[in-house]
Formats: C-alpha cells, sequence, structure tokens
C-alpha cells in the first residue's frame, strides 16, 4: 500500500502567527520543527497501518521547510518549486492508494487560524465549479484525477467543520482550536504526534467507498484578487478572462492545469512585493 502525505505548516500545533511561516525568520526555525515532527507521526502512523511506499510533499512556501535528515528515513521527500502539480508533485508518479494532508488550514474568506487560499497575498477568494475552494479541495481535487483518494486531514477545529461537512468519510486530526486567525489553544506537540500516528495508521483501513472530491469536469475558476494589478497582472496569461476589477476567469478540462496555473499567478504576484 502506497500513501502520500502532503505537509503545510499552518495547521500544525503550535503555529499561530505569520512570523513562524516565514522562512528566514528565527521563529520559524521553531515551527519546522513541529511540523517534521507531525509529518514524521504520520509517516509512522502509515507504515503501522500496513504502508509500504511512503512519499512527501514539502507543501509551504518555497517547500524547503522538511530537513532531510530530520525525516523518517523510511519516506522520499518531494521538495522545491516551480513544480507542475505544486502541493501533491509526485503523485502523479505512481498509484498511491491514499493522501494525507498534514497541518492544513481553512479557505481564504473562512474563518481559521492563519487561514488563506495559496497565497494569502494575492488571492482573497478561490470558486471552482461555483464552489469555494480551500486548498484541502484542491489538492484533493487534483489527486483524485490520478485515482488517489484522501484518507486522512490535520489542522484546527475550524477546517475540522469544514471536512466533516463536505467530505464526511475522511478521517481528521484536531490539534487546536481557533480563536482567532492568528491566536489558536494547541494541544502539546507530543499529543499531536499521538492522534496523528493513530489516525493514520486506522485511516488505511478507511478508505472511503464515496468520491472525495466535490468537482467533476469540466471546470470553471473565477479567482478574486487582493487588488487590481494584480488581475491586471493575471489577464496578462492566454486563456484568462477579465470580469472585473479584480476578478479573473480560466476553464479547464484538468485540475492539473489550474494548480499549475495558480502557481504561475502566484509568482506573477510575487513581482508586486
Amino acid at each position: 500500500m502506497k500513501i502520500f502525505i502532503s505537509a503545510d505548516i499552518e495547521g500544525i500545533a503550535g503555529v499561530i502567527r505569520p512570523e513562524q511561516c516565514t522562512p528566514g525568520h528565527p521563529e520559524h526555525q521553531l515551527a519546522r520543527g513541529l511540523m517534521e515532527q507531525e509529518v514524521n507521526a504520520a509517516i509512522a502512523g502509515a507504515f503501522a497501518g500496513g504502508a509500504t511506499e511512503v512519499v512527501v510533499a514539502d507543501s509551504h512556501a518555497q517547500m524547503t521547510n522538511l530537513r532531510a535528515e530530520n525525516m523518517d528515513p523510511r519516506a522520499r521527500l518531494v521538495q522545491g518549486k516551480p513544480r507542475c502539480l505544486s502541493m501533491v508533485e509526485g503523485i502523479e508518479q505512481q498509484t498511491f492508494d491514499g493522501l494525507f494532508l498534514v497541518g492544513f488550514h481553512s479557505a481564504a474568506g473562512e474563518s481559521g487560524v492563519l487561514a488563506h487560499t495559496i497565497n494569502g497575498r494575492a488571492f482573497w477568494r478561490i470558486h471552482i465549479n461555483g464552489l469555494v475552494m480551500g486548498e484541502t479541495d484542491i489538492y484533493a481535487a487534483a489527486a483524485a484525477e490520478y485515482g488517489t483518494p484522501l484518507l486522512l486531514v490535520t489542522g484546527d477545529d475550524q477546517l475540522q467543520n469544514w471536512i466533516a461537512e463536505h467530505y464526511s468519510a475522511v478521517d481528521y486530526v484536531c490539534v487546536k482550536r481557533a480563536i482567532s486567525h492568528t491566536c489558536a489553544e494547541s494541544i502539546s506537540p507530543q499529543a499531536a504526534q499521538r492522534a496523528i500516528a493513530a489516525a493514520a495508521s486506522t485511516a488505511l483501513q478507511h478508505r472511503p467507498q464515496v468520491s472525495t472530491t466535490r468537482l467533476t469536469a469540466p471546470y470553471t475558476m473565477r479567482l478574486q484578487a487582493t487588488k487590481p494589478v494584480l488581475a491586471d497582472l493575471f489577464s496578462l496569461i492566454p486563456g484568462v478572462t477579465r470580469l472585473d476589477a479584480v476578478t479573473v476567469a480560466y476553464q479547464a478540462e484538468k485540475m492539473e492545469t489550474l494548480v499549475s496555473l495558480l502557481s504561475a499567478f502566484s509568482y506573477l504576484a510575487s513581482t508586486q512585493s
């Protein structure tokens, strides 16, 4: 049994401030250690549950948060960017039996600790086929195109409510209670690791019998940028339609295309920082 893990940082126990998520900031050094511990717990749980292979995609910021020397040596590690499938890069290389999303968070415009979608400085709201999309939704849909079901998600209680509403068959580990955008009550790192390891093990026995994507092709994406100049830039890409001062749209047959487009948008937005 082969498991793919995508690892973010905002949904990790003890992570509540932007400084903790910013590579180069002293607080990031502490947060990346907490991230490594939760990812290792998910790896250990997967192997305990019967996995024979585990691939981990480092999926925050420049995607170089996880230090190879600190990771469970049984897993393989995908790092760096740019990459076509972004947070699930590598899932297209072989057939995986399940996807874990560790350290994830709520969508932009929703309640939750450090809630955003892909690039909080550039994207205010993303809809696909009329539905609000968070990173869990986008990457679960991308994985589904390769036949990989979502099995487990970890993060705060607001994302837990989202998963319960939209993916009721998926297991969840809540590691903190959101109080505000930058405030939470976390369980201890040790408690989080124990809970994640246990859930990762049992999740392999609970493979959903229903689809773990909310979407079917073709896909129409509508993106609201945080300011008009970003929509100006996004509209330079062929096929992108300008809808109003801050909103652009795009149609695609594959989620992989939308993931690549969103990555390109994010890179363009960085020119305005």
